[in-house]
């Protein structure tokens, strides 16, 4: 953990340049001095008289100096290999310091200016050292931002907590034969419809098994919770292998909709334990459908799911019972879930039912990373998809495990300057043209410039990701 600054103090280490590179280096020192950062800058802090060399040196070794920036462009490396002017002179002091104090982080090279060929110019002693780079314009900002939070000791990169190893590594492979050879069935060459009926039967029974878990467990206390949630892996299992097999059958999207739906509504009202799990299961499970046909690339299969007008026979207070594909959300039924995995972990997850869900990846079906996306597809579908009557987005529960310096939100967000792209993906978002799609695009753009609300957790600084905040309207299909 780094020591945090409350007074960061730099001496500004850079090469003469044009007049116009000089301008540069007095807007960034200007800049720097306005974010609270001292600057000990030659051209008001050294005078006509002053010793240079005497300067340079009591600055570099003085202990209220908390950094030294050196500004490279390929002036200064040519001056600092050649040990000739100002820079020359800083080189002989500075590079003792780093070759004498390996692991030290009090000289940072800053890129100021890179080479006519675009090639980053370092000095021979500042080759293996990391930088920052604020030398190109599109980038800017986040690296300047990076830097002031490296002179303020603030973490630049938090590293993540330490994890428990996930459950399923001592687990052995769970899918019976049984379950290979009947669901095999599928990829013979009988008739559509007949494979349809197969289909549906296997997916029936799966629901059976779920409601008569509901019946088994149905008085059972809340002190064994964890240990009954992972009883269910087993129906998980059964579930992602038929899943496997939905290839062979035609509208399969369709029935596993139904079947959720179905499963949901035969839930009864008893808030039992048994029937909280089931419920918070259903919402697992949802994410894995998601994940199947997203990792297929069945982007038409995962629009229909999400559009798709579902009716919540357990909806309470409203004149209709049709609902989205929220209705498959339990976010207010994991109080149990997350408490039962804090309390083993002896750790205070944002969400204890997020931390076990991806801990406990079926691994052999899809990635965790394949997981979360689909959680987060499922938030942007809310607020951009063409057909979601709910009243709020969909909080996706398990965002903070995203990788936030490179979300998968915003791989998909970049690629869609592309319209062949925009084009492939389209049916996710349930849009039949490009321009219907981008309309609702603009709209939220306005909205999230206003009073857009974001979804985070309380105390969290991550949000969870919008396409929005990766792209804007008029970057989207530009290109071909």
């Amino acid at each position: 953990m780094k020591k945090k600054i409350e007074n960061p103090k730099v001496f500004i280490s850079y090469a003469w340049g044009s007049d116009e590179y000089q301008s540069k280096v007095l807007s960034f020192v200007s800049q720097l001095r306005g974010d609270g950062i001292d600057t000990v800058f030659d051209k008001w802090d050294l005078t006509e008289g002053n010793d240079t060399y005497a300067f340079m040196e009591q600055c570099v070794n003085d202990p209220c100096i908390t950094n030294v920036l050196m500004l490279l462009d390929p002036i200064y490396a040519k001056k600092a290999d050649d040990h000739s002017g100002g820079v020359g002179t800083e080189t002989q002091i500075i590079s003792a310091k780093v070759y004498q104090e390996v692991t030290q982080d009090k000289f940072i090279p800053v890129i100021m200016e890179r080479d006519e060929n675009g090639n980053v110019c370092k000095p021979t002693y500042l080759q293996g050292r990391l930088h920052f780079d604020v030398s190109i314009a599109d980038k800017y900002d986040n690296e300047y931002q990076r830097l002031i939070k490296k002179l303020y000791g603030v973490e630049v990169y938090v590293k993540p907590e330490l994890g428990q190893k996930p459950s399923w590594v001592d687990k052995p492979v769970n899918v019976s034969s049984k379950s290979i050879v009947v669901y095999d069935t599928l990829k013979g060459s009988q008739t559509s419809k007949a494979k349809k009926d197969l289909f549906y039967k296997y997916l029936n029974e799966i629901s059976e098994k779920m409601l008569d878990f509901v019946k088994q467990h149905s008085n059972l206390g809340d002190w064994e919770y964890l240990e009954l949630y992972a009883s269910t892996e087993s129906i998980k299992t059964d579930f992602l292998l038929l899943l496997e097999y939905s290839s062979y059958v035609d509208d399969s999207h369709k029935m596993v909709a139904s079947f959720l739906e179905d499963t949901y509504n035969a839930l009864s009202s008893n808030y039992t334990t048994g029937e909280e799990i089931i419920r918070v299961f259903i919402h697992e499970l949802f994410l894995y459908i998601i994940a199947h046909y997203l990792k297929v690339k069945d982007y038409y299969s995962v629009g229909y799911i999400l559009g798709k007008t579902y009716f919540n026979q357990r909806q309470y207070g409203y004149d209709s019972n049709a609902d989205a594909f929220h209705m498959f959300y339990s976010g207010s039924e994991h109080t149990n879930l997350d408490n039962a995995v804090r309390a083993r972990d002896g750790q205070n997850y944002y969400s204890g039912t997020a931390k076990y869900w991806t801990s406990n990846i079926n691994a052999d079906f899809c990635s965790k990373d394949q997981f979360i996306l689909a959680d987060l597809i499922c938030f942007n579908y809310s607020v951009y998809g063409k057909e979601y009557i709910y009243g709020h987005a969909w909080f996706p529960v398990t965002y903070i495990y995203d990788n936030h310096y490179n979300s998968s939100i915003e791989k998909i967000a970049k690629k869609m300057i592309s319209r062949e792209f925009l084009q492939e993906i389209m049916p996710l978002f349930d849009y039949d043209n490009i321009d219907d799609f981008i309309e609702k695009f603009k709209s939220m753009e306005e909205s999230i410039k206003g009073d857009y609300k974001e979804y985070r957790y309380s105390g969290n600084f991550e949000c969870a990701p919008l396409l929005g905040y990766y792209i804007k309207s008029e970057q989207i299909a530009k290109l071909r």
